[in-house]
Order: structure tokens, then sequence, then C-alpha cells
């Protein structure tokens, strides 16, 4: 791709009419010259190189990279066949067509192709449609074409006149679009074109992207950095823009959802829509629709009605007319995407109506413009009901929703765990549009961090046969329109994109991005084929670089199955949340109502015999195949039913062995996966081969995270020993806890004896330089365990700090990398050290003792020494965490908060952070400067603010402004006040 440099064009979006045919008509002259230069450069050039001399790649070009072919043989047959283009013209999308040709045969090449009106010499590549190109249409006769509506394409080989020529053919200009980039494709991969003979069209009209991308900049699930739609500056236009929907366009995608969907009504008004129209216009070159997610309340909050009730004439007549606008504003506008009534959000049930009322609202405001609304089924009002709500309020409404709405559905019915069963709505909706949701993100799966290939998760279900309307019917065929005759379906793929400089956050993560479109177009390739294409493309055709990045891919996610959630256990991470950090570390104590593990068995009993009633959902022969314990599929064993931990499996391993086998054997194949990476030295750059290196030596760390967490997790319930392997492990608890700095403090810790001996242990704590701890020993009977009190003093200073339990014992191995023995520790100074002592929080949360109270009703008064002045925050108690992290006070509007401080300098250290979800900078200001303030935190991440205070020669009260971004809201979970000593 060209240089994607951030932020940097200044077309503006006024331009952008006029200039469409010039944006794509200036690109191709500096981009084939960059491509030609590319490939022909010497060994040594293109920043750091390996040692086989090969240039440094930063990802950016994702799996469009143009490098020179390499074999001899094949770069004689493809300059001999494609470089004379033939192009006698057409509109903006065949135009980016032609100009992805010029350039990416440019440098396949290596040498400048441009296109030309007329057929010239012995061969040549022609390009067109029937109604664009007279050639197009003597030489692909109109029967070729019939039936591929406007995205297929024919690519053939003919000859003209004893002359070969080589065709792309379409329709239309998408189709023309799309065949441009399979022969470049085909090019890349080393395939002969000499009997060439593609006939495509895609599988499903719909094949989104969908973006969770945040107006801030923000990305909810996001975990390559920033969102690259940069709000502030549209509709100035970036490069990167261009290069976006080329990667889409690329894969087969042809529509962008642009912003989360727990979004605000902003969208939807002005600035955003002549930003939106500026973006829409880069897009719509290359056959992508923009659609906007809209929030259903938003008659309400920018509307100025006091409903949005979807039967209200006054709602249905303002939709209509905000329709209009926006059609009237953005050309080729695709529609909605709506997330309603789940998580909080508003939606029709709210005024008592369905999920087709609020449903066919807004399709009916589009439909005059020919677009659609996607409407997610994803609700859950319950944990205990999740799997079958959708369900239970979906099927009902069969047939009820508009012919131009779509119900968007999950893959599974919980939340794109690493292994659920196919979601039972697929098939149970033959009268009512339905399209599949993947993610492609990594939400559950590892994030960025963890290599996952998702593709052979999607295969199993989109082969999942659903039995509705009887046998052959899978999931495939449903999303596609062949089970029942759906005017609107396909695919919808939460996008892992930011503003990383290689898209994605990780070299490797890219592999579902591409697997992703490539299945929205035809569902029928295999994960073989499509991780030997993208590493093709992405590290070129060195055939044990093939071998082997094909092979990681391809067992990277039943290697991360293995050391995480075995035999469908699923959500074992954290609680939702909305930062970064959630759902990615094991969690199996806060996520009991998902597992039921106890101490007799675990799983989740979903049978209707016994359990929940989900069984019951399915056709009748996958129900009894899910609700017999015989004939379950053992990889969801644990999804549906609850066995104890003997329980035989087919392998005759006991249930409990078999977690401890594969969470050993899992994490144990990272380092392996590390090693055969490791060994394509001299043929992967260095640049990309150190990236992959330091992302799988991250990988084989959490994987032993992973490990350990789960593996002691189950010992600690089960007490049945592994019969390979024996090991101590060590739980801090609580393992969120306050300690007084300068003070001694007693750490309980229990150790766990996994081994079939009696063990004399020694326990220490590994903690920071400055502080004193002492060790402790104890006897550890066979399978039992034994607390100590550990004693440890802190430093005075405010600080938070992980400590570290390690029971030692001989050569005994110790799971020192389970989280449970770790704690995350706040340190405060003893009430009676500080000016002020002040725990902030609701006025019924409780209070650390020697502390003072500081909630909403702390209102100023004279003689209290401290208090809000003007305007009060709001308090939130979450119950968790410690007695000083569980509870802040907050507000989004500035609050001051003022204290009358004694002569000298002080120094109020004030604590923020929030134990569920991300937190806003807290900003303090005091006569007008800008004191301090903290960085966005992540869920669970607190931090001190140092904030320096003068009481002067006397004395004095000082008024803190406590603020954060704006619409935001600030958190403050405690405030102590030191006097400065010299």
């Amino acid at each position: 791709m060209s240089s994607g440099i951030r932020r940097r064009s200044v077309l503006t979006a006024a331009a952008l009419g006029s200039a469409a045919g010039s944006l794509a008509l200036s690109a191709p002259a500096s981009a084939q010259a960059a491509e030609v230069a590319r490939a022909t450069e010497p060994a040594t050039s293109g920043g750091s190189s390996g040692g086989g001399g090969l240039p440094g790649e930063d990802g950016y070009e994702l799996w469009l990279r143009y490098r020179k072919v390499d074999d001899a043989g094949r770069l004689k047959q493809y300059r001999t066949a494609l470089s004379s283009l033939v192009w006698e013209g057409g509109g903006p999308v065949q135009r980016s067509a032609v100009d992805e040709l010029a350039r990416g045969l440019s440098g396949l090449l290596a040498r400048r192709v441009t296109p030309r009106g007329r057929a010239t010499g012995a061969a040549a590549l022609v390009v067109g449609t029937p109604h664009s190109s007279p050639l197009v249409r003597a030489l692909v006769p109109a029967k070729a074409l019939a039936g591929l509506g406007d995205e297929g394409y024919v690519i053939r080989r003919v000859t003209d006149r004893g002359r070969p020529r080589t065709v792309i053919a379409a329709n239309a200009d998408r189709g023309v679009l799309y065949g441009a980039f399979h022969l470049l494709r085909l090019v890349q991969t080393a395939r002969p074109l000499e009997r060439v003979d593609v006939t495509e069209r895609p599988a499903a009209p719909l094949r989104a992207a969908d973006h969770w991308d945040n107006d801030d900049g923000s990305i909810e699930r996001g975990y390559a950095g920033r969102s690259f739609f940069d709000w502030d500056r549209l509709p100035r236009l970036d490069e990167r823009y261009t290069d976006y929907a080329r990667a889409l366009a690329s894969i087969g995608v042809n529509g962008a959802v642009i912003n989360n969907v727990n979004t605000t009504a902003a969208y939807l008004a002005e600035p955003f829509l002549t930003k939106l129209a500026a973006l829409a216009g880069v897009l719509r070159r290359y056959g992508v629709a923009l659609y906007v997610t809209a929030n259903f309340a938003a008659p309400i909050d920018i509307g100025g009605l006091t409903t949005a009730d979807p039967l209200d004439a006054g709602v249905r007549e303002w939709w209509k007319k905000k329709a209009a606008e926006i059609y009237g504003r953005i050309e080729g506008f695709g529609g909605f995407l709506v997330k309603a009534n789940s998580e909080g959000r508003p939606g029709p049930l709210d005024y008592g109506r369905t999920h087709a009322d609020g449903a066919n609202l807004l399709a009916g405001a589009v439909k005059p413009y020919g677009g659609i609304v996607m409407w997610r089924s994803f609700v859950h009002d319950t944990d205990a009901n999740w799997d079958r709500q959708a369900y239970a309020d979906f099927t009902p409404l069969d047939g009820k929703f508009a012919d131009n709405a779509v119900v968007q559905i999950k893959n599974g019915p919980i939340d794109f765990q690493v292994r659920e069963p196919a979601h039972p709505l697929f098939g149970s909706l033959p009268r009512t549009n339905s399209m599949i949701e993947l993610q492609v993100t990594q939400e559950y799966t590892g994030h960025s961090t963890h290599l996952c290939y998702l593709v052979p998760q999607w295969k199993e279900v989109l082969d999942f046969d659903t039995l509705k309307p009887d046998a052959g019917s899978t999931v495939a065929q449903v999303v596609t329109g062949r089970s029942y005759p759906y005017t609107h379906c396909g695919f919808a793929g939460v996008m892992n994109f930011g503003d990383a400089r290689n898209w994605t956050g990780s070299h490797l993560a890219a592999a579902n991005t591409h697997g992703y479109g490539r299945l929205s177009w035809n569902p029928g390739l295999s994960a073989d084929e499509l991780a030997d294409e993208w590493t093709r493309m992405t590290f070129g055709n060195d055939a044990q670089v093939v071998t082997t990045v094909s092979a990681l891919l391809l067992g990277s996610w039943r290697t991360y199955e293995d050391y995480t959630s075995p035999l469908g256990t699923g959500y074992l991470t954290h609680p939702p949340d909305g930062s970064v950090t959630g759902h990615f570390e094991p969690s199996p104590t806060t996520t009991t109502q998902f597992h039921k593990s106890d101490r007799n068995g675990v799983g989740y009993d979903r049978t209707l015999a016994t359990g929940d009633g989900y069984t019951g959902v399915y056709a009748p022969a996958t129900r009894d195949m899910y609700e017999s314990l015989a004939d379950c599929p053992e990889e969801l064993l644990l999804f549906l039913h609850h066995v104890p931990y003997t329980h035989q499996l087919a392998s005759g391993s006991t249930v409990i062995q078999h977690i401890y086998d594969t969470h050993f054997s899992g994490a144990a194949r990272v380092a392996d996966m590390r090693d055969a990476w490791d060994a394509l030295r001299r043929r992967v750059d260095h640049r990309r081969l150190a990236d992959v290196h330091g992302q799988l030596e991250r990988q084989a760390a959490e994987a032993a995270k992973w490990r350990d967490t789960l593996v002691a997790y189950w010992f600690e319930l089960s007490r049945i020993r592994d019969e390979r392997r024996g090991w101590l492990q060590a739980v801090v608890a609580p393992a969120d806890t306050v300690l007084l700095g300068g003070e001694l403090n007693e750490l309980p810790v229990q150790v766990v004896n996994a081994t079939g001996s009696g063990l004399r242990t020694d326990i220490s704590l590994d903690v920071p330089a400055g502080w004193r701890s002492e060790p402790a020993t104890a006897y550890v009977d066979p399978a039992g365990d034994a607390t100590v009190e550990l004693t440890v003093v802190p430093p005075r200073t405010p600080s938070l700090t992980t400590i570290h339990a390690l029971p030692r014992s001989g050569s005994v191995q110790a799971l020192d990398a389970s989280l449970r023995s770790f704690a995350k520790t706040v340190v405060v100074p003893p009430a009676a050290r500080c000016l002020y002592a002040l725990d902030a929080g609701t006025s019924s949360s409780p209070v650390l003792k020697g502390y003072t109270r500081l909630s909403p009703d702390s209102a100023w008064t004279e003689g209290a020494g401290f208090g809000w002045v003007g305007g009060r925050p709001e308090a939130t108690d979450t119950g968790l965490f410690d007695v000083v992290r569980r509870d802040y006070v907050r507000s989004a509007a500035p609050t001051v908060l003022r204290l009358t401080l004694p002569a000298g300098p002080a120094t109020a250290h004030l604590l923020t952070g929030d134990p569920n979800t991300f937190n806003r900078p807290l900003i303090v200001r005091a006569d007008g400067k800008e004191l301090a303030r903290t960085p966005q935190l992540d869920g669970r991440e607190f931090a001190w603010l140092p904030v320096p205070l003068d009481g002067g020669p006397s004395g004095r009260s000082v008024d803190l402004e406590l603020s954060t971004l704006p619409a935001k809201t600030w958190h403050l979970t405690a405030c102590v006040v030191l006097a400065d000593t010299p």
C-alpha cells in the first residue's frame, strides 16, 4: 500500500464530489513507481534487514504486498501475459480496479505497467464491462456473465485474432474491481495463468466490516491502538482511508459500519454528517457502502422529542425526515445497524413494543432509498437465561420484520467464546432475513497477544447442519439465502483494525481479517486454503515459510483452547468491561455462574431433563445428541452438561486429568510455535521476524498464567491429583488488599500441596526494593493446604504494587504464574500521619479504619476542613476490590473540593480508577492552573496522582477543581494530604 502516514492528506469534503475521479487518477503514477522501486530495491535497503538481506517491513501493506515475483519462470510468463494493460474506460470504481492492477503488476513484474486504450503487441490484459468496453464485449460472450449480478466476474484466457488475451470481465464496475483483486491474488500466490478460467460471484449480498469505534478515538474491544477514524480532522481525508477501502475490497467486503454498537446519537447529525460524507466518498470508489450504528433514542437525544416509541407518529416522522437528510448528504448510504434493549441500550421494549416494531420503524425510513437495517439479536437480561433469550425473543417475531430488515445473529448463543455451539436462531427464522455476526477482533481469544486463527472455528459454525428446514441446511446455507428465500442476508465481522502501523496490533492477527472477508465471499473455502493464501500474500512463496506459518495458524485455535477453556467450559475471563484489558486474563473465581465448578464437578447443565432446557431449542436430532451424555460432542461437554471430575472421556482419561493434560501441553506448544517461527530467520524480514517472536514470547508468558491459574483452581476444588505431575501452589486471599505504609502488615497466604507426599515448604513474598518482608515455613500434607501469615512493611508513600507469594520445597514445581499467587495492593499512609485521610464513596460504604468518609453529602462548611463547594458529585459502590478501591465519587461536571491547609507545603495524593471498566483522566486544577492529570486507565487499573499544594506562611483554603475530558466522567477513590517534610 501507499505510505499511510497518519493524518497527512488535507483534501476536503467540499472537493470530494468533483475530485472523486482525479483522486483515483492521481494515485497510480506514484504508487506504480513506489511498487517498482520496492520490487527492485537492493536487498540492503528499506530499513533493518535480516540475515538473508530482506528489507524490513512494518506490516502496513497487509496482504497487498506487490513484491517482484521470485520464480524466474513464472515471472517471465506473467510479464508476457500481463505487461500490457488495456482499459477502454469506465466509472470511478473501475478506475480503482485499473489503478490497483497498475500498482500491483508494476510491483509484481518489476516493470511499470500503465493502462492504455487499445491492445497492442502479442499479449494483453483486458479489463472492463461489456457496456464500457467494446473489446470485452467481443471477447466474452454475454452468457458467460449471465447470473453473476453486479459483483460477479470472469477471468479467462482467450484468443483474439491469434493473440492471447487475459480478460477480467463483469456486468458492473464492482465486479471488475473484485476480479482485479482476484487476478493479483493469483500472481501473488504464484498460480499459473496459461489456462486460467475463473467464474465467481459472492455467496451473500451483505459482507460488512463492523467497527466498534467511539467518537473519542477509543475502540471497544480494540487491541491495535486507537481508532484510525479521526473525527477531529474529518472531513479532511487521510491516505489511510483509501488503503482501508482497498483492503476491504480486496477480500470482498462491501460495507463498513464505522461506529460502535454502543453509540451516541451524535453520528446522525452535524458535524458528523459532513464528516461521514467525506469518508463515504472514499469507500464508494472501492464498492464499499457506509453504514452507521443508530442509537434508538436519537429522537430524544438529538431530536427534542419526549419519546422514541416506534409506534408514535411523531417518532416515525422524525426518522423519516432524518433518513431523507442523511441520504441527501451521503451518496450510496447503506443504512443502519442497531443494538437495542441489550446491556442497557435503549430500544422498543422500553415502550412495550417488540424488536420487530423497532426494526420496522427504521426500515420504513430508509426503504425509499434502498437502505437496510441490521438489527442485532444479541440480548440477555441475566446470565441465567443468556443462552436462550435471543431464541425466545426473536422466534415469536418470525415473519414480522420488514423485508429490508435483517436480524444479525452472533455465531454462538453466548458471546464469541473460544468454543460454543452454533446459535440456535440459525434456521429458526424462515420468514426473517438473517445474517451471521463473527468477531474478527479477539475479545475472548487472546486479543492481539495470542495467536488464535479463528477461521477453523468459523468454518465449524458455518458447516453446522441446523436441520432446519431439513438435512443439509447448514449455517452457511441459511445466511447465504439458500435455505430460505431471504431478500437480504450475509455476514458481519467485528473488526480488529486500529491505528497501529500494521493495522491489527500483531502481524499474524491480520490473517483473521483476511479469512473473514474471503469466507464472507465464499464460505466454501477451507481453512487450509485461506491460511496458505494469506501466508503467500503476506510473507511470499518460500516453501518453508508457507508450510510453517500455515501450520502455526491452523493449530493455534486448538492450542489456545487447550490452555484456556477445556471441553467447552467457556467464559473463564474477567467479567465484561469496556476496556482493552477486559476478557483477557483467567478469572475462574468470578465467573462460576458460567462454568458451575464446585467440589464435585464442573460444567453447565443445559439439558431438558435436569438443566435449563437450552438443548430443546435445536432440531430434534441435534437436541437428542446434545441431551445425551453419551452422544454429546466432547468439545461441548462442559457447555451442555455438569459432570463429576471423574467422568471418563472416550480417550479413557477423566475430565480432571484432561484439564491437567491439555493445559500443560497447550502451554508447552506455544514454545514450540515460537521455535518454529524463529527457524524462519533469513526467510522472513528481520523486523517482522522480531515482532512476531516478541508476540510469541508474550503469548508463552500469558499461556503459563492460564495454565497455572486454572490447574491450581480446579485442583483446589477437586483435590484430585494429576496422575503425571505434582506441584505446589499459593493463594493470596484477599488478592486485592490495603496495606498501611510504614506499618507492619500481615498477609495471609494459603499453600496447597498437589503431590503425594507431605512437604516442608518455605513461603516468601517477592516485594519491590525498599519493602521489608519476612518468610515463613509450614508443613503441608499431601493434597492438603496450610495458611501462613507473612509480614510486610511497605514504604510510607502512597503506591500501587503487585506482590507475589512464592512457595518452595526442594525440586517440587511451583505454579508461580498462577494469578491467585499475586496480590494487587494499594498502599495508604496511616490516618494519624495525614493532614487529611479521606476515603471517597457512598454515604453507606465501608470506610478504611481511621479514615474519614468523603461522600456526595460532604458539603463544605466553615470549620469542616474539607468539603464540596457548589455542585456535588455522585457516588458508586461496586462491592469489588478492597475497602478503599471498591467505591468512588464521580461527576461529568467540574467539581470543587475545598481543603483547609496548615502553613507550609503539602502534597495531596488522589487515587483514581474503576474496579470494572476504563477510567478517564482525572484532571486537577487550582487557581485556574492545571496542577496534574492521570492518563486514561484500563479496567481494574488505579493510579495515585500527586498534587503539590502550599498553605503559605499562615495556612489557607485551596479549591481543587476535579474534571476530565468533555462529556466524560471523572472518578475519585481516595484523597490523602501529607505535609512535606524536609
